[in-house]
């Protein structure tokens, strides 16, 4: 999935329910859902930017790892390289996500015993 299919599944599935009973999508056109969905992604990055831990309840954690420079080995050519130090962003799924991915029941869920 990528970021427009994210927007327009958003888009189609993000609704206010009234006490009616009625309903009315809370984005009423792509342009919107997608913006939104830019604010999102661009608050991520502004918090890696600033060295600062990103961390959603029940999804993940994203966190900056430095990764150390040195010499490393080209591959193709066998030679040595000097590679400068640099900054990785690394992702740590949730166990509730990991549990989903899995087909596992949720982790902390209880099955009635009688």
């Amino acid at each position: 999935m990528n970021r427009r299919q994210l927007a327009k599944t958003l888009q189609a599935k993000l609704v206010v329910e009234y006490d009616d009973a009625t309903t009315e999508p809370v984005f009423t056109n792509f342009q919107s859902a997608d913006t939104a969905l830019q604010l999102i992604f661009g608050l991520i990055t502004e918090r890696l930017d600033a060295g600062e831990e990103v961390s959603i309840a029940g999804f993940g954690r994203w966190k900056i790892r430095q990764s150390p420079g040195g010499m490393r080995r080209n591959p193709q050519t066998q030679a040595m390289v000097k590679v400068a130090p640099s900054n990785k962003v690394r992702f740590y799924p949730s166990s509730a996500l990991k549990a989903t991915v899995a087909g596992k029941p949720k982790a902390g869920a209880r099955s009635a015993r009688r």
